[in-house]
């Protein structure tokens, strides 16, 4: 059985994009629960910390519930930390995978600006250089630069998003969809549908993205639709908290 891999890997290349107002903030928190079939499986956070010296620390951390962990354990993390450097920022990604029968522990060093990418995994000790495209971004900032989709941020609609994920780099096209009113555990709120469509061969083949609802007002992911070969998996956000206060969720204008 893969399905938490399969959840891991769908669910990290195209959910969940971290919904964090546009100012900073030294500590937040959201909190999804991610449903296969309609069955509560796992559940997925997402972090972010601003240090004093203004370096950021993202990370995103799925484990399975312990009805499920009893036959299939999973408790995988993947962290970001964005540090300014002479050469422009340097994001470090370590990613750790932990289940029953697959362990990943890799590390990518990723200069943006410079289009440069250090690959290294700890398993196998090996690692190596690579040029990608400038302004290829990591797993973890596409979580937060799908909230920004609204907002003109890095991630553009109709134009190629660049993921440097696992030793490869993978277009994405992203499209949005008409606002609607979408019922959420906060009540009705209007929502913008989001696809990230895969332009590689490899990702996305056997686990396919459906649509990431962002509400227009307070922007955040409300719902997250992967189809699976074991079936439809949904995370949907339960809490969100800035320095441990609740964020309330308000509806947008019909358009975005």
């Amino acid at each position: 059985m893969e399905l938490n891999r399969t959840i891991l890997a769908a669910l990290g290349a195209a959910l969940l994009a971290s919904a964090a107002p546009a100012h900073a903030s030294s500590g937040e928190l959201l909190e999804y629960d991610v449903t296969w079939v309609g069955l509560s499986v796992g559940a997925m956070t997402i972090r972010s910390e601003i240090d004093a010296a203004g370096r950021t620390t993202r990370s995103l951390h799925l484990w399975n519930r312990p009805w499920v962990a009893l036959l299939y354990p999973v408790d995988s993390t993947v962290e970001c930390k964005i540090e300014p450097t002479a050469e422009g920022p340097r994001y470090t990604v370590v990613k750790k995978v932990a289940e029953k029968n697959f362990f990943q522990d890799d590390t990518l060093v990723l200069y943006p600006d410079q289009g440069l990418a250090i690959w290294s995994n700890a398993l196998a000790k090996t690692s190596y250089r690579s040029a990608v495209p400038k302004g290829s971004r990591d797993l973890v900032s596409f979580f937060f630069d799908l909230r920004d989709v609204l907002a003109n941020g890095p991630m553009q609609v109709g134009g190629d998003y660049r993921l440097v994920m696992d030793g490869a780099i993978h277009e994405l096209e992203i499209k949005t969809g008409e606002p609607k009113s979408i019922r959420t555990a906060q009540g009705r709120l209007k929502a913008i549908p989001v696809q990230a469509k895969s332009k590689s061969p490899t990702l996305f083949s056997r686990n396919r993205p459906e649509s990431v609802w962002i509400s227009t007002g307070t922007p955040a992911v409300i719902y997250a639709d992967v189809e699976s070969r074991f079936g439809p998996v949904r995370a949907t956000l339960v809490k969100w908290t800035m320095d441990g206060v609740p964020v309330p969720l308000v509806s947008g204008p019909s358009k975005p």
